[in-house]
């Protein structure tokens, strides 16, 4: 049975903000992702989804987190969020397991809708 192709044009904006931001060719970025160029337009411009393998080259190459692309719901850009993520570097890993099981508790308590 012939596979389906899969588009997502999330993850090409997703991609090529990234790569525009760094101002980087579709040359510069293929050449250092391992891809070339020509599939990485597919991906940006026409939602081509690449495999996982490919996604992580990319990801890596832009040094970038793809956290966005699995959790679209995070506020990344609240002053809190970024607040917070400096007060956890600060933690020591006793300190976040602590603080992990509070945060999961509090969650199982106070659920929101999805």
């Amino acid at each position: 049975m012939a596979r389906e192709k899969q588009n997502n044009k999330d993850l090409g904006l997703f991609i090529k903000k990234a790569r525009t931001d760094q101002r980087l060719t579709y040359e510069e970025l293929a050449e250092m992702s391992g891809i070339s160029s020509r599939y990485l337009k597919e991906i940006e411009n026409h939602g081509n989804v690449p495999s996982f393998s490919k996604i992580q080259q990319i990801v890596c190459a832009l040094n970038i987190s793809a956290d966005p692309l699995f959790y679209k719901e995070q506020h990344t850009d609240s002053l809190d969020f970024k607040r917070l993520q400096v007060y956890l570097s600060k933690c020591t890993d006793d300190q976040i397991t602590t603080i992990l099981a509070i945060v999961e508790a509090y969650l199982r308590t106070y659920k929101t809708s999805v």
